[in-house]
């Protein structure tokens, strides 16, 4: 069983909607790419997004895989509301949604 936490599987339905952009089988490729050359399954992807990075500029190149990682970071700053201003890395983005989400927790627990 995938050890995957609310905010992980979160970040990939992120993922997968901004693949799906790209086509409908996008998905399906990519992931199946990472896991045969890159021993990246889907599910660790929040957990090593610095793997699936290099993945991507492998699969697609330094270009495209900043289009990629655009059209999945306006899908992580639409379920996370996140500010449209920050320009940050898909790695930089995961960090500090983790971050957010573990002082979140923290707050909800210390005031119960």
């Amino acid at each position: 069983m995938n050890d995957v936490s609310q905010v992980d599987e979160k970040i990939l339905k992120c993922i997968d909607t901004a693949l799906e952009k790209l086509g409908e089988s996008v998905p399906t490729s990519i992931f199946y790419y990472l896991k045969r050359d890159f021993g990246l399954e889907r599910f660790e992807i929040p957990k090593k997004p610095e793997v699936f990075e290099k993945a991507l500029t492998s699969i697609f190149g330094k270009r495209g895989a900043k289009v990629v990682e655009k059209l999945i970071l306006v899908e992580i700053r639409k379920n996370f509301n996140i500010k449209k201003g920050s320009s940050s890395t898909f790695k930089r983005t995961v960090e500090n949604i983790k971050k957010s989400s573990i002082n979140s927790l923290k707050y909800s627990l210390t005031e119960q």
